[in-house]
């Protein structure tokens, strides 16, 4: 009996999720007759419109109950910049198949020739941008993007459930790149928002002269050896990013091991509920109390079952994507560290030279202690090595203070930068340990509900026999 009930459980969860898939086919004509409907902004990219009403294989996945999911960004639409990312589309090419979001800016600035903008951009023009903000603001923590696919694999990339989850995440980067005051006027950043294809396109083929700066810079400096004068403030913000990461990523692996017991859990719990059903049948008299205790385990078990589906949105993937950030925070006090090893560096080598004019100097003006020997090779005089000197003395000099400006700079820049992010950090993980503990709230309430009516059915059935007896 208790198998075929399973079966029959399994057959209705079956049938209700076709009933889901063609409740949401249903939907999908209905979005692309809003597209046709809305009149074209001034300011859209008219060619990615045209294109997703016109072909037959496009999917929307974008809904009004989906975007309403991100109002819990905090987006402060009185900014002067508010950017959202929202309706993503499904296309389907010969050679490849991609999605685009489209991307929504209302905008007060004067730099800007309109109030509003909508362009239509794919992940790797995402990609693209922040690239181009690494690369003009090497000590900004440039935020993270999510990752290019999904844990599960390549094919689920297309799913809704992962757009949906790209998508909040694009919005969540979108929205710490225009609160930043450095990066959210950054020409490239402006094109991004305001071109249309066509144009976007063939900005992102043009060669930038900094680019070519920022990489020989980089592949100059990217192994050195340990610095010799140690910095206390930075050292002392590596170590905690170290500690913080280490502490988070203790936290994501244990509460996953935690989740996947609960699922475990959840399995078993859910054949208390059809055994209680079946042995209520066999027992008229015991029949009001069993089900009810088989209502209240599958109320437990539908509680225990909401908290282990809400794990990944709740800590799984917040604590991931903030790990992420840590690692941007990291990367940029290397650069910085690669700064000040290019500084050391230059500065070594100017008191060798020094040091070696001196004793040239020394030489010249004692000839007796110049040291004595035979040699077949002609020798160049302390005059020729003097000149030398006197010559090549200045321009590492220049590239001494030149290198000096340039690690004060990416002080300034990085301490500045640091402390954004800091309360950044704050707000971040005050956000995921409240929605931990909500959830778990939540699930302590669901289950103290269920067994508490529980406890008063059977506290008023013995009241009623104890007055019956009297």
């Amino acid at each position: 009996m208790i198998k075929k009930l399973q079966e029959l459980e399994k057959m209705a969860s079956s049938a209700s999720a076709v009933l889901d898939v063609v409740a949401e086919n249903k939907e999908i004509p209905s979005v692309l007759k809003e597209k046709e409907v809305d009149p074209p902004s001034v300011c859209s990219d008219s060619t990615y419109d045209n294109s997703l009403v016109q072909s037959p294989s496009i999917e929307s996945f974008s809904t009004i109950q989906d975007i309403e999911n991100l109002a819990e960004l905090n987006m402060d639409e009185n900014s002067d910049l508010c950017v959202k990312i929202d309706n993503p589309q499904k296309h389907l090419e010969t050679l490849e198949t991609y999605i685009t979001f489209r991307i929504t800016t209302k905008v007060a600035r004067i730099e800007f020739s309109d109030n509003e903008y909508i362009v239509h951009r794919r992940y790797n023009d995402f990609l693209w941008l922040r690239q181009k903000l690494v690369e003009c603001h090497p000590f900004c923590i440039v935020p993270p993007l999510p990752g290019k696919h999904s844990l599960i694999g390549q094919l689920d990339r297309y799913s809704k459930d992962f757009i949906l989850l790209r998508m909040k995440a694009l919005n969540v980067f979108i929205t710490r790149v225009t609160k930043h005051p450095i990066l959210s006027c950054n020409e490239h950043f402006k094109f991004f928002l305001t071109a249309k294809s066509a144009d976007f396109t063939l900005h992102r083929r043009q060669r930038h002269p900094i680019q070519q700066k920022i990489r020989t810079f980089n592949h100059g400096t990217s192994t050195h050896s340990v610095l010799k004068n140690k910095h206390i403030e930075f050292d002392k913000t590596k170590a905690y990013l170290t500690t913080l990461s280490e502490k988070l990523l203790s936290i994501e692996k244990i509460s996953s091991r935690i989740n996947k017991e609960r699922s475990e859990y959840v399995t078993e719990l859910n054949s208390y509920h059809p055994v209680f059903t079946t042995w209520a049948t066999s027992e008229p008299e015991l029949s009001e109390l069993l089900q009810n205790v088989g209502g209240a385990m599958e109320r437990s078990s539908a509680a225990q079952h909401s908290l282990v589906q809400s794990y990944s949105n709740t800590v799984g993937n917040p604590i991931k994507d903030f790990l992420a950030y840590i690692d941007v925070a990291q990367e940029t006090l290397r650069k910085r560290e690669s700064y000040q090893y290019s500084y050391e560096i230059s500065m070594d080598e100017l008191n060798k030279k020094h040091t070696e004019k001196d004793k040239l100097v020394a030489i010249q003006q004692n000839p007796s202690h110049a040291a004595t020997g035979f040699s077949l090779w002609k020798q160049s005089s302390c005059d020729d090595k003097l000149e030398k000197l006197g010559t090549y003395i200045p321009q590492l000099i220049k590239k001494v203070e030149s290198n000096q400006d340039n690690l004060e700079c990416a002080n300034e820049s990085l301490r500045s930068d640091l402390q954004r992010w800091q309360s950044e950090k704050q707000q971040c993980l005050k956000k995921i340990l409240l929605d931990f503990v909500n959830k778990q709230i939540n699930y302590y309430q669901a289950t103290c509900n269920a067994w508490e009516y529980v406890a008063n059915e059977i506290n008023q059935q013995n009241a009623s026999l104890r007055s019956n007896a009297k």
